[in-house]
């Protein structure tokens, strides 16, 4: 990737948001951000961009929870699943603070355990969007491993807002998922991660949506090559208005010369 970032290699998603979506804790922050740039709904007074409430800690050593139990700790960039466990209370969260002791200083992150019955996956491939409902049908807490059922729904506004102010993130996405938790008591939903390139497509849709990566490819060459062109051709223009400025000015320069001579 560094040797394609230096060689200037062009790609749909900005090189930085690769980049830095390599780092789970860069994606939060930004997650962050956002919500507090889009503030609350006038109309219910909650949040805009209802990104989950977590803590970051450095390390083990910083690991101080002030959130409700049940709660999910995450270690660093681990992702599908792995690196993740629940815990219930502050003893085990004692045990995995010793545990994550033993990492090679890795970072972590706990938010409230969120009961929910299904998750959601807003997808976005440059003007194409997806929404899928998500259900686990083997029991696990973890709703985005096992076996699911993968069901498409409808695209509101709330969820086209959502894509549309991720892909705005380290310069431009246009390739993205966004993953939302469906609480089961109260019906609300989260945001819990964004995920760009590194997005998996569903099965039953892979083939349309590769054939949407596809053409944006074939539309950013064509962008990339009319912008090399265009630079060529005002290159060119400007070379031949310049070597027809001189032949004036030595066509002025003669006829002074011989204008006088005659005097």
């Amino acid at each position: 990737m560094y040797g394609l970032m230096m060689a200037g290699v062009p790609s749909l998603n900005t090189w930085s948001s690769i980049y830095c979506c390599a780092e789970k804790a860069v994606i939060q922050a930004e997650l962050f951000r956002i919500r507090a740039g889009l503030g609350l709904d006038p109309d219910t007074g909650e949040d805009q961009f209802p990104v989950i409430s977590l803590q970051y800690f450095a390390s083990y050593r910083e690991m101080m929870y002030t959130q409700s139990f049940p709660a999910v700790v995450k270690i660093g960039s681990a992702h599908a699943g792995m690196g993740k466990m629940q815990v219930n209370d502050h003893h085990q969260f004692e045990d995995f603070r010793t545990v994550l002791a033993m990492t090679n200083n890795e970072y972590c992150t706990a938010e409230p355990f969120i009961l929910a019955d299904y998750d959601l996956r807003i997808q976005k491939i440059g003007n194409n969007y997806r929404v899928f409902r998500r259900t686990s049908t083997n029991g696990s807490w973890k709703t985005n491993t096992g076996t699911s059922w993968l069901e498409p729904i409808e695209l509101t506004p709330k969820y086209k807002l959502w894509a549309d102010e991720v892909s705005r993130m380290f310069g431009g996405m246009d390739i993205l998922t966004v993953d939302v938790i469906h609480e089961a008591a109260t019906g609300r939903e989260y945001i819990l991660e964004v995920n760009g390139t590194s997005s998996g497509l569903a099965p039953n849709f892979s083939a349309e949506d590769n054939a949407h990566i596809r053409q944006l490819v074939v539309d950013r060459l064509n962008m990339k090559v009319a912008a090399v062109g265009a630079c060529s051709g005002s290159a060119r223009a400007a070379e031949e208005n310049a070597a027809k400025a001189e032949t004036e000015e030595a066509v002025a320069a003669t006829s002074s010369r011989k204008f006088e001579s005659h005097k």
